[in-house]
């Protein structure tokens, strides 16, 4: 499957949802597995809340694009918020002790660790994740 999809969100809730069912359902029909069908869920809700949350600022009359495709036995996604963009180089450390108890900044930290590779543009309002279907 080489397909590349768009779409594009304007808010939490049902829109997410439904967005990543669609994905979870192309996923099944490459046989992906659990495991990695679970990684690539999760790292994908956490982009997509990030981007409305902190890149739209919760604004619903901003857009974020997402494009996603499985090819070469691997799935990859970006989304891109209207957002002027942060500095990702800067991210704290959410294990370290001082930011322990945050009760934000584990997004970022949990799709670097679950994802084969992540990589953000330039400004920092787009993220682009790949995950290897093994």
């Amino acid at each position: 499957m080489s397909n590349t999809y768009l779409a594009q969100i304007h808010g939490l809730g049902q829109e997410i949802d439904g967005l990543v069912k669609d994905i979870l359902r192309l996923l099944d029909s490459c046989a992906a597995g659990e495991a990695v069908s679970f990684d690539i869920r999760l790292c994908l809700e956490e982009a997509l809340i990030n981007a409305v949350k902190h890149g739209n600022k919760n604004n619903k009359n901003l857009p974020i694009k997402v494009s996603y495709c499985i090819s070469g036995g691997k799935f990859m996604a970006s989304v891109e918020d209207s957002g002027n963009g942060f500095d990702y180089k800067k991210i704290p450390d959410p294990t370290t002790k001082e930011n322990l108890l945050n009760t934000s900044g584990r997004g970022v930290y949990l799709i670097r660790r679950l994802m084969d590779e992540v990589s953000f543009n330039k400004s920092g309002s787009k993220i682009t994740m790949v995950k290897y279907l093994k």
